[in-house]
């Protein structure tokens, strides 16, 4: 099975191998950076490595995508000659185009700079590349209404280049890409902000849907999870001439920046400020409903009145608090092990809606899925 580890947004299938990162900027003679030495060597696997000169004809995010034993695919500069060892047991290398490949109007962004980026790619003989497709793009305006244009471009150039393509779609919003949810979801939460995750203080985390809606007709009579089904399908559609050829795997965000997993902090840490425990996002009104019909349940009603009183904020430490106290601590007690099992129980079962959606959706097609 083909392992892949997907861009900075994206949990990994399996196994994955570390890799260096590039920038990628509007300036194409970037350095290249290891991003444990800082040196000009992308490491990505044990004794295995990248080399480039400090100067490079472009900047993108390296990944990487192997089977199951690897072998080392080398690329070298020496004088004006480049040379590649073909990796033996299908090790592959893509490199991620950036998070705003296609901008909110739906055009591609510094295309002259991403078409020379492309061809030099290809000349260093990397296998693909990896794009971010945004539900806040595609599905702006209006609920079923989609737009692939920038993204069918992109592939377009990927395909005459005969370059692999690995998309990711993405059903959160980016903060570093200033890409937001689409327009008609944002207009949906200002009068109805509970498909929000929500911390205890009542701020909503406005980058991605709260878990608990998923099988809810909040999306005016439409549940998110229809809309994701939709927009894979049209996805599917649309792309069907590069699918299964210069498409070969596609991603699934599964939460905030892509990952499967609670937004516990809102807002990046300040500089030399400390970076809390985080907090719980249990909140909206459809988790507390949630919670309270799973400890009448468990047969304790009481439980599922609130989240725990006694859990640290978000600039706090694990240990500040009584919750995660390491003797004695709450989390260790029936009623710790009542909450953080419900909790981390509801994050699963979202996984599982969300892949179900992606392998029934691409079940018919040659493409690899993966989250």
């Amino acid at each position: 099975m083909e392992i892949s580890l997907i861009g900075n947004s994206q949990v990994n299938l399996g196994r994955a191998i570390d890799v260096g990162f590039c920038n990628f900027s509007k300036n194409l003679n970037s350095t290249i950076f290891n991003v444990k030495n800082n040196s000009k060597t992308c490491n990505f696997v044990q004794s295995q490595s990248l080399e480039w000169k400090s100067k490079s004809a472009c900047g993108f995010t390296l990944k990487a995508s192997a089977t199951a034993h690897t072998e080392a695919a080398v690329i070298s500069e020496k004088g004006s000659r480049n040379s590649r060892t073909k990796p033996t047991n299908g090790v592959k290398l893509y490199v991620g185009l950036p998070l705003d490949a296609v901008s909110s109007c739906n055009a591609v962004n510094h295309a002259r700079a991403i078409a020379a980026g492309l061809k030099a790619l290809k000349l260093l003989g990397v296998d693909g590349v990896e794009l971010p497709v945004w539900w806040g793009i595609a599905e702006k305006e209006e609920s079923g209404k989609y737009d692939w244009t920038g993204y069918l471009v992109l592939a377009e150039m990927v395909q005459k280049l005969g370059l692999k393509l690995h998309v990711s779609l993405c059903f959160h919003a980016s903060k570093d890409a200033k890409i937001p949810l689409p327009d008609w979801v944002s207009r949906i939460g200002e009068s109805h902000p509970d498909i929000y995750f929500t911390d205890r203080s009542g701020q909503r985390f406005k980058d991605c849907l709260s878990l608990a809606v998923d099988d809810l007709p909040v999306l005016d009579g439409k549940t998110p999870i229809d809309a994701y089904t939709e927009f894979c399908e049209s996805f599917k559609a649309s792309f069907s001439p590069f699918i299964g050829s210069t498409i070969t795997g596609i991603s699934i965000g599964l939460g905030p920046d892509g990952e499967l997993r609670y937004p516990s902090h809102h807002h990046p840490s300040k500089k030399n400020s400390l970076r809390g425990a985080g907090e719980f996002q249990c909140y909206d009104k459809y988790m507390l409903e949630n919670l309270k019909r799973h400890a009448e349940t468990y047969g304790n009603p009481l439980w599922g009145l609130s989240g725990p009183h006694d859990a640290p904020g978000y600039d706090q430490s694990p240990r500040s608090s009584s919750f995660f106290s390491e003797h004695g601590g709450s989390w260790e007690m029936p009623y710790g092990d009542f909450f953080l099992s419900w909790y981390s129980s509801q994050l699963i079962s979202h996984g599982d809606r969300i892949l179900s959606v992606a392998a029934s959706t691409f079940v018919d097609t040659k493409i690899i899925v993966s989250w």
